[in-house]
């Protein structure tokens, strides 16, 4: 039984966190998640001075919209309200998924409020995946990063729209440089906007099932870079400041899918169940660490307060491990969070260990005492109906727990 909400104060005055959609000091969860047959819904549990409080939320529909399984936020038109972004389809105007943006406010996102199209620099029949938020100029103000097709549709371009957008979906410039891939890229992924400096892009190439490289693009004063740096193949990556020196670091791992066509169902020895570690410091050699296993998702956060980002990494029906952060680097201490959903869904389908398991969703500092939360998730789309627990926790215990299937 889904607990009842409460409304919203709207005595929000703007924080701008870029994770604080009613501005009231405290990061708030959103996130996409399907409703039976009924298409998607978008639901924001916001945070207080306990942690999440899953009565107060807001749920929509996205009134005749159906979004993508892939949300994120920024303060895109630079209130101080941090904006959610989507990647959906209007039914009503049979076009294609694009992205869409709903503004946040005092009362959070109006559930009511039909989300705004975002206004892109050139004329796309498809939009093949979603756009990404960031600062990546480091002006204060969040960005968008999207691929486009490339003028002789060989492959994609990276187009990179700099906020503030006006309530339009219109940008205040845009940049269009081609994709350090040679060719379609997959996946980005932006580091964390913390107002301190300018964020980062992956770029990952498009993959078959196969670990994949990625490029990496430094943010700065001018915006994106346009010199990439390869790193290692591996499909699961995260940003952190995990040597606590003030500068972005990235890893990527091994997330254990392999291509299953004949010959290609192994990886190098440089790639199988390796995690490297690359600092943001300028000379220092990455960090590789050797038989850490399949990363089935990874998540950085400062969940101790030490001022160093920490890595949970998921293990699957093994738990998520805690990679603390220290001036060297990653280090391994064995701590194993382990949460899980129930053993029989509510169709009666039986769960293994596996399918069981909570993974690394994401972080943030939802009670804002100064340390993150990592957030946990047990999802099972496939049933009917749907099934979706979460946990917020320090690293070691539980700080708030709550169901959302049946919102």
């Amino acid at each position: 039984m889904p607990a009842p909400t409460s409304p919203l104060t709207g005595k929000g005055k703007g924080s701008h966190n870029p994770d604080d959609v009613n501005g009231d000091g405290f990061a708030d969860l959103v996130f996409t998640a399907p409703r039976g047959d009924a298409g998607t819904y978008l639901a924001i549990v916001y945070g207080s001075a306990d942690g999440l409080n899953s009565a107060t939320r807001t749920v929509t529909t996205g009134t005749g919209f159906d979004f993508d399984l892939r949300t994120s936020t920024g303060d895109l038109d630079g209130d101080g309200f941090a904006d959610v972004v989507v990647f959906g389809l209007d039914a009503s105007a049979n076009a294609p998924s694009r992205p869409y943006l709903l503004w946040g406010g005092p009362k959070g996102v109006d559930p009511a409020a039909r989300p705004t199209s975002v206004q892109v620099p050139v004329t796309l029949n498809l939009f093949s995946r979603p756009a990404v938020p960031g600062d990546f100029n480091g002006d204060g103000v969040a960005d968008l990063a999207m691929p486009v097709p490339s003028p002789d549709q060989s492959g994609d371009d990276l187009a990179v729209l700099y906020g503030p957008f006006t309530r339009d979906g219109a940008p205040r410039r845009h940049t269009i440089q081609s994709s350090p891939t040679g060719g379609e890229f997959g996946r980005l992924i932006a580091s964390r906007m913390n107002g301190r400096h300018a964020t980062d892009l992956l770029v990952y190439a498009l993959d078959d099932g196969e670990q994949a490289p990625s490029w990496l693009l430094e943010g700065g004063p001018g915006g994106l870079s346009t010199r990439a740096r390869r790193l290692n193949a591996g499909n699961s990556s995260a940003f952190g400041d995990f040597d606590g020196d003030g500068r972005g670091d990235v890893v990527v791992a091994d997330s254990g899918s392999r291509n299953d066509e004949p010959g290609y169902e192994t990886e190098p020895p440089g790639v199988d169940q390796v995690m490297t570690v690359y600092f943001g410091a300028a000379g220092r050699s990455p960090q590789v660490l050797g038989d850490i296993g399949p990363a089935r998702g990874m998540v950085a956060g400062d969940y101790d307060g030490d001022g160093h980002d920490d890595l949970a990494l998921g293990r699957g029906a093994s738990g998520v491990e805690i990679l603390r952060g220290a001036q060297k680097g990653l280090r391994r201490g064995g701590h194993v969070i382990r949460r899980s959903g129930p053993a029989i869904g509510p169709d009666g389908h039986n769960l293994s260990d596996e399918q069981r398991a909570a993974r690394p969703w994401g972080a943030a500092d939802y009670d804002n005492d100064g340390r993150d939360e990592l957030l946990l998730a047990f999802a099972s789309y496939w049933m009917s109906p749907p099934v979706s627990l979460w946990w917020a926790t320090d690293g070691r215990q539980d700080e708030s727990s709550f169901a959302s299937g049946a919102w």
